[in-house]
């Protein structure tokens, strides 16, 4: 796989800043939406992937951005 997880949320809105902050700086992000939409973000994750070489950099950037810890 070419990919990095850098991130796991619940929250919708995260997800979409993170992937705007990363799109921004010329980083293509990808989610994967493991919700389940029955219980409305009790169950399940939403995952967001970078390119390996470009993994470190984006991890910098959300937290910069206050989005990861």
């Amino acid at each position: 796989m070419d990919e990095n997880r850098i991130m796991i949320t619940v929250s919708p809105l995260r997800e979409m800043t993170a992937k705007h902050i990363l799109e921004s700086a010329g980083i293509d992000a990808v989610s994967v939406n493991k919700l389940d939409s029955a219980h409305a973000g009790i169950f399940g994750e939403i995952q967001i992937y970078v390119p390996k070489d470009k993994a470190e950099e984006a991890k910098r950037l959300l937290k910069e951005e206050g989005i990861l810890d």
